[in-house]
């Protein structure tokens, strides 16, 4: 029943990163809006020193919807980080000092977490869940370029050797009567309609899907940024 629940969740959220492409928006369940917002808002220089602080914190890009509702997906499975990123939200308003604020968070699951487990979570959960995802939106990608592309491409081929044919019958037909002439050259005149129709809708198909591909792409990025963002902000409050 797990296995049946999680593939439906899969599938769920399949049509949500679409539907994102797509400039739907997305709605996100509280607990998943508020880690990603605990992830977006926190985060520090990956390479920045153990022991430097900052006066101001600078604001990290706004995730696009693809990647918000991707983070929500990564992060949506109970480990010892989103343990700590719940702790970490209300704590939000209270604590100014991010270094506090993630001790504070800290100590509320220090009894059941280490922070080696915190570190864990995120390198052999969170990152494994997204590249779990990249694998599953690829392979939605192709079922829709089959969807989209594949049936218009046979028509489209179809269409063609129609009109060859048609242009040899009519250079047949030429000899006997005018009328049947003119009956045969409107409908080709309609399969060129077509085939001029389909070849744009072809064409647009596939940069629209050339688009999904890198939206997609810098999505799983900007996760990735952000996750190891996180991870190192882990490492230097709780190391």
């Amino acid at each position: 029943m797990a296995d049946i629940d999680e593939t439906a969740s899969r599938h769920g959220l399949g049509a949500q990163l679409w539907g994102a492409v797509k400039g739907a928006l997305i709605d996100e369940d509280p607990i998943a809006a508020t880690r990603r917002a605990k992830l977006q808002g926190s985060r520090a220089p990956a390479d920045a020193p153990a022991t430097a602080t900052a006066a101001v914190d600078t604001p990290p890009a706004a995730m696009s919807p693809m990647a918000a509702a991707l983070m929500a997906q990564v992060l949506s499975k109970a480990t010892a980080y989103t343990a700590l990123t719940e702790k970490l939200a209300p704590l939000e308003t209270i604590v100014v000092d991010e270094r506090t604020r993630y001790q504070a968070a800290y100590a509320l699951i220090k009894s059941s977490r280490s922070v080696d487990q915190v570190v864990q979570a995120i390198a052999m959960q969170h990152l494994p869940a997204l590249e779990a995802e990249a694998a599953r939106f690829a392979a939605q990608l192709e079922d829709k370029e089959r969807q989209e592309i594949v049936a218009r491409s046979q028509e489209l081929q179809a269409l063609t050797t129609n009109i060859d044919a048609a242009a040899q019958q009519v250079a047949r037909l030429r000899e006997d009567t005018e009328a049947r002439i003119q009956q045969i050259e409107a409908t080709v005149a309609r399969d060129r309609e077509r085939q001029a129709l389909l070849t744009r809708e072809i064409d647009a198909k596939r940069q629209e899907l050339a688009g999904v591909q890198r939206q997609f792409d810098a999505a799983a990025r900007s996760v990735a940024q952000a996750l190891d963002a996180a991870k190192a902000t882990v490492l230097r409050y709780l190391a």
